[in-house]
């Protein structure tokens, strides 16, 4: 089931610019976004924001992109600072939005919008980040998250394993982003945004 967005709702959501002077504010405040404002998610959003200006330095957008989107589309990003995937795709999908030209992106804080989490959860989970793209008239065209499949795969293996450490799954995460260069992600929303 899709949730029904509507013009009026997506006014109401952060650019990427603003999402990024969000996070800015809170971190200078010993805040993070969300719920929970335990120490560790301060943290991890402090090492988040890191994570984000090295790829919005670094990455450089496939040209497979270009002229893909013909009409006007929206791009709901749904994301929080803390998380580490987010850390890894939101500029990443900011830069492909503003790439094509014509796109629009949108980014909702989960725990801000829980009645459009649960309409994208993963295996029952409020695992983020969720890229949802609508038409112009908002019909959702697809939707993709919460990260890569073979990086998907990896951590559903790795979880597998008995007595496995969430620290050591954190790092091998964040290594597999750094040697992907996000060159995965780039590939399966392009694909995506062929097929509709």
């Amino acid at each position: 089931m899709a949730y029904k967005f509507s013009k009026e709702f997506l006014e109401r959501s952060l650019s990427y610019e603003g999402y990024r002077n969000l996070v800015d504010a809170l971190i200078a405040e010993g805040k993070t976004t969300g719920l929970n404002q335990d120490a560790s998610m301060v943290e991890y959003t402090s090492l988040n924001v890191q994570r984000m200006k090295r790829i919005d330095k670094t990455t450089v957008i496939k040209d497979e992109l270009n002229g893909l989107v013909k009409n006007k589309q929206h791009w709901v990003l749904i994301a929080e600072a803390w998380c580490g995937d987010a850390a890894n795709t939101v500029p990443l999908i900011a830069k492909m939005c503003e790439h094509t030209g014509i796109a629009e992106l949108h980014i909702l804080l989960r725990d801000d919008n829980p009645d459009v989490m649960d309409e994208y959860l993963t295996n029952g989970a409020r695992s983020i980040p969720i890229l949802i793209v609508l038409d112009e008239n908002y019909n959702e065209l697809f939707v993709w998250g919460p990260r890569p499949a073979e990086l998907q795969s990896e951590i559903m293996e790795f979880k597998k394993t008995e007595g496995f450490n969430i620290d050591e799954l954190k790092k091998k995460v964040q290594m597999w982003y750094l040697n992907d260069k996000t060159v995965s992600t780039q590939n399966e929303i392009i694909k995506l945004l062929q097929n509709c």
